[in-house]
């Protein structure tokens, strides 16, 4: 998107990137990020020298204004500016600077993304099984009866009722070897993308729950989002 004037700058940056005004006021105005109202932080004005932003503190409910100087923002790509058209570049690098100055990406996840596809819904249905014959090996066979399991077997390859009389026996060995690295998984990938991507508290329950279930599926998952928003 090409901008023309400073306006159109301002109305873009509070409209789609207001993540990006907030990580500015925290690394170049140097405010806690604890303190700002997030939802109050709004472009004001921009010019070839300085852009300025408005915000609400927690502490006091009241309305401060921080200015920041395009030659004392540093970034990497040393962008400089000298035109209006110059500052699209200017606040991506600044952007991308400042979230990473956090720990975070510039990027934000906003959604989740739901299983699909007999693979992922297969993963889910044998955690169930596996959950509920460590409970009770002969509780499926109890609810449906001996002979449904037979009549059902009976038009299925003799693999899959040997795949099931071995799951029926060693449940709880299966359970703890999947939960083991599914857990794993959790701690190493998804708690620390879901922060890096500021995904919210909510989403990131779901994300990890999901996680604990279908494993490294989810991870993939999770980075094609990423790469995608």
């Amino acid at each position: 998107m090409k901008f023309t004037t400073s306006q159109q700058i301002v109305d873009y940056m509070n409209n789609e990137h207001q993540l990006a005004l907030i990580d500015y006021i925290v690394v170049y105005g140097k405010v806690e990020l604890r303190t700002i109202v997030q939802d109050s932080v709004k472009l004001l004005e921009i010019d070839e020298k300085t852009l300025t932003i408005n915000y609400t503190s927690s502490n006091d409910s009241y309305l401060y204004t921080s200015v920041i100087n395009w030659v004392d923002a540093l970034e990497n790509e040393q962008v400089t500016v000298e035109h209006l058209a110059d500052a699209k570049a200017k606040l991506l690098a600044m952007a991308e600077y400042s979230a990473a100055k956090q720990g975070f990406s510039h990027k934000q996840i906003k959604t989740v993304s739901y299983p699909s596809g007999l693979v992922s819904y297969s993963l889910y249905a044998l955690f169930v099984v596996l959950a509920l014959n460590w409970y009770d090996p002969t509780i499926l066979r109890t609810i449906f009866g001996n002979e449904f399991f037979q009549r059902v077997f009976s038009y299925l390859p003799a693999a899959v009722a040997i795949s099931y009389l071995f799951i029926e026996r060693w449940s709880f060995r299966i359970f703890v070897g999947l939960a083991i690295p599914h857990s794993a998984e959790v701690f190493i990938f998804t708690i620390p993308g879901t922060r890096k991507y500021r995904v919210s508290w909510s989403q990131s329950i779901q994300w990890n729950i999901m996680n604990f279930f279908v494993g490294f599926f989810l991870v993939l998952r999770f980075n094609r989002l990423a790469q995608e928003c």
